[in-house]
Parts: structure tokens; sequence; C-alpha cells
């Protein structure tokens, strides 16, 4: 592929540490379980330098996990994870929004937020004028999930 992204070096490496051999049945095996963000950047599967957003895909059957480039996620895996780090991109530029309702998803099914909190964020999600209060603890939320993603590399 002329950008950087060699689905054939991806494919290899991911059916490589999956139990299936065929491609459609391996993709299967693998989840998302965690985003960080690279200090350097490095190298994903598939040859493509620099990335610097991270997804640790991890194999339900096999139990092995492996850290891959945001783009070949969504791309051949088909996890949205730009629209995670689109939220936390938008927060940290304005701790007054909301993050994504992906973003609210992932981080409640992690434990980085609570039901009451994920409700909270579902309700008021849409919502410009908030109450002091309320825009409160969107802010907490908010710190929760950037706090939660993890940094990798030397600072």
């Amino acid at each position: 592929m002329a950008d950087g992204y060699n689905f054939h070096q991806l494919k290899a490496a991911i059916l490589a540490l999956s139990r299936a051999t065929d491609w459609e049945v391996a993709k299967k095996e693998w989840r998302l379980v965690e985003i960080s963000e690279a200090d350097e950047p490095e190298t994903c599967l598939c040859g493509h330098f620099p990335i610097i957003e991270l997804c640790t895909i991890s194999n339900a059957t096999t139990g092995k996990s492996v850290d891959v480039g945001n783009v070949c996620v969504k791309r051949f895996l088909g996890f949205r994870s730009d629209l995670i780090f689109q939220s936390l991109k938008r927060v940290r530029a304005d701790p007054d929004k909301a993050i994504g309702p992906d973003a609210t998803a992932f981080f409640h099914e992690r434990g980085v937020i609570n039901d009451w909190e994920y409700q909270f964020q579902q309700s008021t999600m849409r919502k410009r004028n908030l109450s002091q209060r309320q825009l409160a603890t969107r802010r907490s939320i908010n710190q929760k999930v950037i706090a939660a993603v993890r940094r990798r590399g030397l600072s």
C-alpha cells in the first residue's frame, strides 16, 4: 500500500497470534482492550511508522495481546478507536465538552467511569447549557477519562 500501511504484514502477524487460520474468523477472536498514547513514535505491526495513538488488542481465544496503530484497528479490524481518540482531543482542548458515545461506552466497560457517570454522560451528552454543578461533574468525568489513558515512553 502506498500510504505506509501493509495489510499483508498485519494479516500475517495477527494470524500468527490467532488460533484461527482464516482471516475473517481470526479477526473475530480479537477485542480492543486498551488505548494509550506514545511519547515517542512507535511502529505498528503493519510496518507503519510513526504511530502515537496505540491500541492494545487481545485475543480472547489465545490470550495474546499486541499493540497496533489506531488506523489499523479501524481499517482492518473494524474497531472505531478513532472516535475515542477524537473525544480525548476534544476534551483536552475544552474540558467543558462531553466525551462521545463511543468513548463513554469504552471507558464504562473498563470501569473507568461508573454506572451513574455513564448515565450522566448519556443524558447530558448533547446538552450545551449545563448548570454549574452539571458542568463540574462533566469536568470531573473528563479528568478521570484523560487520566486513564496510559502514556508510554519517557515522560
